[in-house]
C-alpha cells in the first residue's frame, strides 16, 4: 500500500471544513483520477500527501511512514519521493527545457552525471527530444506541460500528482497528455490526477475517487464509472 488516510478531517481556523473523515487507500502502480466540484477538498487532500497542509484530525500513512508525525526536517525527503504537475506549468521562463529538468535534481544535490543522464532520459520520455535548449516562450502548452511532467519525474517519484494537467489545454493535446501520463503510469509510478475532464475520465477505464463537501461520495473501480 503506497497512500493511506484514516479518518482524516480538516477544519481552517475561518471554520470551514475542507475535509470531513476521509479513509483512503492507494495502491503501488495505481492510477487515480480525484473529481468534484470546486470548494469539494480535491486541493486539500492532494497538498495533504506533501505536506503542505495537515489534518485536523487523522493518520495520513505514505509507504508506511506518517506524514503527520514526521519531523520537520524529514518533510524534504517526503518531497522528494513526490513529483507534481502543475495546471500552469510553474516553469522558470528564464531556463531552457533542459535546465529546468536538471534545476530538480540540483536542489536535492544530485551529481553531475546523475543529472545529465537521468534529464537525457525524461527529455526523450516526454517526446521533447530536440527541445532541449528551447526557452518556456517558444513552446507550445502541450510542450510546456511535457517540461513540467519530466521535471516532475526527474526524481523518480514513488508518486506523481497531477493537478488538473490539462486545465489549459485543448482537447487534442489534453489526449496526449493523459496518453503520456498513461504511459509512466504503466512504468510503475503511482499517479493521482485532480480533475474536471469528464470526457477524459470516461474514457481512460481508471478508478475514479468523487469527492463533494469534503466526503467521499463514490469511489469507482476501474471501468466501472458512470458520469
Amino acid at each position: 500500500m503506497l497512500v493511506q488516510f484514516y479518518n482524516v478531517s480538516k477544519i481552517y481556523p475561518n471554520g470551514v471544513k475542507a475535509l470531513d473523515d476521509i479513509s483512503l487507500k492507494i495502491q503501488r502502480g495505481e492510477f487515480l483520477f480525484l473529481m468534484g466540484p470546486s470548494g469539494a477538498g480535491k486541493s486539500t487532500l492532494v497538498k495533504m500527501l506533501f505536506r503542505e497542509e495537515l489534518p485536523t484530525r487523522g493518520q495520513i500513512f505514505l509507504a508506511s511512514r506518517s506524514i503527520v508525525r514526521m519531523k520537520r526536517g524529514e518533510v524534504p525527503r517526503l518531497r522528494r519521493n513526490i513529483g507534481i504537475v502543475f495546471q500552469d506549468f510553474k516553469l522558470l521562463e528564464n531556463k531552457t527545457v533542459y535546465e529546468n529538468i536538471a534545476f530538480a535534481m540540483e536542489v536535492v544535490g544530485a551529481s553531475s552525471r546523475d543529472i545529465k543522464e537521468r534529464v537525457t532520459e525524461v527529455i526523450k520520455m516526454v517526446g521533447l527530444k530536440g527541445k532541449e535548449k528551447s526557452f518556456p516562450g517558444e513552446l507550445s502548452g502541450g510542450e510546456q506541460q511535457r517540461v513540467g511532467i519530466a521535471r516532475a519525474l526527474a526524481n523518480r517519484p514513488l508518486l506523481l500528482i497531477a493537478d488538473e494537467p490539462t486545465g489549459n489545454l485543448d482537447i487534442n493535446t489534453s489526449q496526449e497528455i493523459m496518453e503520456l501520463l498513461f504511459n509512466i503510469n504503466r512504468t510503475g509510478t503511482t499517479v493521482i490526477m485532480a480533475t474536471h475532464a469528464r470526457e477524459l475520465v470516461k474514457s481512460a477505464g481508471k478508478r475514479v475517487l468523487m469527492l463533494e463537501e469534503g466526503k467521499i461520495v463514490a469511489d469507482n473501480p476501474p471501468g466501472e464509472l458512470v458520469l
